[in-house]
């Protein structure tokens, strides 16, 4: 399996929202990208799950040797595999494209671990009438 070095975010951690700054180390290059799934929202976050619509977001690339950081404290900020405490995100793989529909490759990602509509969360459809959705939506 070819190591992960990058991962995609749709949400609070995007350049210009508010959890930007909580990335521990800078990226070596940020692009807008889409990968599959069906989000979610709610004002102030969203949640993703697998699915078919094109999720507009960010895929942030690091060096190999900052990985490892970069995912525990990405794992503490989403609520993924935390001792003692139940998943509010999982972490997963997905495939990445950039907007010419071109593979940008692996990238860790973070599903939403239960019901979204559970927890108050709504469906974004496209507000263009295709497959592409995006946080927070029009």
């Amino acid at each position: 399996m070819t190591p992960i070095h990058q991962v995609f975010v749709y949400g609070t951690l995007q350049t210009g929202q508010v959890r930007e700054s909580l990335w521990p180390c800078a990226a070596s290059e940020i692009r807008t990208a889409w990968t599959r799934g069906r989000l979610y929202h709610r004002p102030d976050y969203p949640a993703m799950l697998p699915g078919h619509d094109r999720v507009w977001g960010e895929v942030w690339r690091f060096a190999a040797g900052e990985m490892p950081e970069v995912l525990r404290v990405l794992d503490e900020i989403e609520g993924a595999g935390q001792p003692g405490q139940a998943d509010l995100y999982r972490r997963v793989a997905v495939e990445t494209f950039g907007p010419d529909g071109q593979t940008l490759g692996s990238a860790f990602a973070y599903h939403y671990a239960r019901s979204p509509q559970a927890d108050g969360f709504v469906r974004v459809e496209s507000s263009a009438g295709d497959d592409n959705v995006a946080w927070p939506p029009d």
